[in-house]
């Protein structure tokens, strides 16, 4: 997906493309965007227990756990940056803080997000 801004996001989508191309960058930013509440119908945040992603193998789901917490902590750094007066050099994260109609709660709840990633349900096909 080139732009991951325009990937519908209500209702279930499945993403699958070979290796390489991506797919764990677009999940992460699916899930800010699900955790900050963009673009959804009810455009009210879901909380990361409320988010599903299942993949192959053990590896996949911890490395996406991994990727996810990191890219959550990316996310917090610019909001906090743009905060004072410096915008991120990332081009998704800096759409996502200057289309933020509040971002004060916006880093509020990806603080919450991080604090709850133990909570966070990603898991194998076959663990599911």
């Amino acid at each position: 997906m080139s732009d991951i801004t325009k990937l519908p996001i209500s209702g279930k989508q499945l993403i699958e493309a070979s290796a390489g191309t991506g797919k764990t960058h677009t999940i992460t930013n699916l899930c800010l965007r699900l955790l900050l509440g963009r673009d959804l119908p009810s455009q009210r945040p879901l909380a990361i227990h409320e988010i599903l992603i299942l993949t192959f193998t053990r590896a996949a789901t911890a490395e996406l756990k991994q990727r996810i917490v990191t890219r959550i902590r990316e996310a917090r750094e610019a909001f906090r940056s743009a905060a004072a007066g410096e915008p991120s050099s990332d081009d998704y994260l800096r759409e996502l803080v200057e289309s933020s109609p509040d971002p004060v709660k916006d880093l509020k709840l990806l603080a919450t997000a991080g604090q709850m990633m133990d909570e966070a349900g990603i898991f194998t096909i076959h663990g599911f």
